[in-house]
């Protein structure tokens, strides 16, 4: 009797010891099954963009203004103001060359960013902001200089400036040179009118929108013109054989652009033509303008039966503040757009022949299949818009994405 309940206690302790490695394995087990890093995200839509990058040309239609006097000429109106007859707009000295009206523009440029730094209700308290603000300015500027892109220097170099000059007066109080500065600046600004002789005050003959500066093209690059343009017509332009008029460029004062409308010409390579469709509206960014954004819609295109390509004939009726219409000028035109729900390439696996992808619903994995309209280096853009066939639901936006994890699968439940 006491040999069998020996037995039986060994077997009893085995047993349990058998199920105590069991648990403790399955404990383990399920343990890390639930215990790995899961990395989710909220599924959104992104945008990818084809962008084409070429050079062209403008042309409005332009009233060359002109003066009985040819000198120093003091601006009555920012460039870009729309007037109507018989508001003032210049006056117009006897003397004065060349060199005197640079300096005369120089000197406005930086008095109006003397008198905007000099902001009385500033104190220390706005300093951080001061210091933030120069800062990006700054980090902004590099950014430009290291990737080359010149477009947007001078506004954030302008605004780099302002900022200083601001925290020079917060600073430095009465020790700051920045009023007497500007002080200085108004005083050689007025002695260069003054010291030029009489003059003479210039009005509108007519309403438009009035620019101080006169290439010498205000005749020759019309709206006409663009949308009669010849293929050697424009290689014309590009050639420089279409020359600026030099009486207007040397003796006008400013001039007058009739209306909003305008003209954007460039050539698009054979490899680019099949961008473009007539009637399509496209978005341009002009480099050398900050990168300015305006809306454009192509009116007509001409076959280039001389180097390939088309020679394309845009129409814009935008005039955004401070756009200097220089006749060349760079762009980047956004030639086609992509927009889908944004899928790192991690998130993604194969399932039946397609694409499917893991979501968190509470504490549940879901599985989701995915429409892929997009592919890139290291993710997918997906059509947010594909309606379910009963059986798997499609990924939808706003939806928690596993995008790290594995042993996933329908219906797991994470603790």
């Amino acid at each position: 009797m006491i040999k069998k309940a020996k037995g039986g206690i060994k077997q009893r302790i085995a047993a349990l010891i058998i199920g105590i490695a069991v648990l403790i394995y399955t404990v383990y087990h399920v343990a890390s099954l639930f215990g790995e890093d899961i990395a989710t995200v909220i599924t959104g839509i992104s945008t990818e963009s084809t962008v084409i990058d070429g050079k062209g040309y403008i042309f409005r239609n332009e009233t060359a203004l002109y003066s009985d006097y040819t000198g120093v000429t003091d601006y009555l109106k920012e460039d870009g103001t729309k007037v109507s007859i018989g508001e003032e707009l210049a006056e117009v000295r006897v003397g004065g060359d060349r060199s005197s009206r640079n300096l005369l523009k120089y000197l406005d440029n930086r008095i109006a960013i003397l008198e905007e730094s000099v902001d009385e209700e500033m104190t220390l308290a706005d300093l951080p902001e001061i210091n933030d603000e120069i800062g990006d300015s700054y980090y902004a500027l590099a950014k430009m200089l290291a990737s080359g892109d010149t477009g947007g220097i001078a506004e954030q170099t302008d605004k780099l400036l302002l900022n200083m000059n601001r925290h020079s007066i917060v600073t430095d109080g009465e020790n700051s040179p920045v009023e007497r500065t500007l002080d200085s600046m108004v005083e050689r600004r007025e002695s260069i009118l003054t010291n030029n002789g009489g003059s003479v005050v210039e009005y509108a003959s007519d309403s438009g929108y009035f620019y101080s500066y006169v290439d010498g093209y205000e005749d020759k690059f019309t709206v006409e013109a663009a949308d009669d343009i010849t293929v050697s017509q424009y290689y014309s332009i590009v050639d420089g054989s279409a020359t600026a008029d030099a009486t207007i460029k040397n003796a006008a004062y400013g001039k007058l652009a009739e209306s909003a409308e305008w003209r954007f010409v460039m050539r698009a390579a054979e490899a680019q033509k099949g961008y473009f469709k007539v009637g399509t509206d496209y978005s341009f960014e002009f480099v050398e303008n900050g990168n300015a954004s305006i809306p454009m819609t192509l009116v007509s295109e001409i076959e280039d039966d001389m180097y390939g390509g088309k020679i394309l004939v845009f129409r814009a009726n935008r005039l955004p503040d401070g756009f200097v219409f220089d006749r060349c000028q760079s762009v980047s035109v956004t030639v086609n757009t992509t927009s889908g729900i944004y899928v790192p390439r991690s998130a993604v696996h194969r399932a039946g022949g397609g694409y499917c992808v893991y979501v968190l619903k509470g504490s549940v994995v879901k599985l989701r299949r995915i429409y892929v309209i997009y592919e890139g280096r290291d993710y997918y853009l997906c059509d947010p818009n594909v309606a379910s066939d009963g059986a798997v639901d499609y990924l939808d936006t706003n939806e928690l994405l596993i995008i790290k994890g594995s042993d996933l699968f329908d219906g797991r439940i994470l603790d």
